[in-house]
């Protein structure tokens, strides 16, 4: 949990975050796309940083991506709540949607032993204060086929 009762830091959403960190009845991850040139980008940026046009939005993806970065916190968090809750996993997640589509994250219920580069992960949301939803990544089975 985030906000006051756990003393988690929340996300600050501007005019350009806002739809991110937004809860979503489809309970889905929305990430911004250029209508131009049908590039995502995270995070969200005024211009498209492809083909530098104005008319972006938010599209829902699939939320499925593999582990492309991790380490494990144990001592030097920079704020207290977490420093409570060392060590903790955090790392960076490739969508499928696209090469290089990065969100920063950390892997509620793992283990360092379980995550390796390249894993299969898919969101899971925390929910936060207001309407305000912490996107996480946990690991899933890698499909047999």
């Amino acid at each position: 949990m985030y906000g006051e009762r756990s003393g988690k830091p929340v996300p600050v959403p501007d005019s350009l975050s806002a739809e991110f960190w937004r809860r979503h009845p489809d309970g889905k991850l929305h990430v911004q796309r250029c209508c131009h040139c049908r590039a995502w980008q995270h995070p969200p940026a005024p211009l498209c940083q492809r083909c530098l046009a104005t008319d972006l939005a938010f599209e829902a993806v699939s939320g499925r991506g593999r582990i492309y970065s991790y380490t494990q916190t144990v001592t030097g968090a920079r704020h207290p709540a977490f420093a409570k809750v060392t060590p903790y996993l955090v790392g960076l997640v490739e969508l499928v949607e696209q090469d290089e589509l990065f969100l920063y994250t950390n892997f509620p219920g793992a283990t360092i032993e379980d995550l390796r580069v390249g894993k299969a992960v898919e969101v899971v949301f925390e929910k936060g204060p207001d309407d305000l939803a912490m996107p996480q990544f946990r690991l899933v089975a890698e499909d047999p086929s």
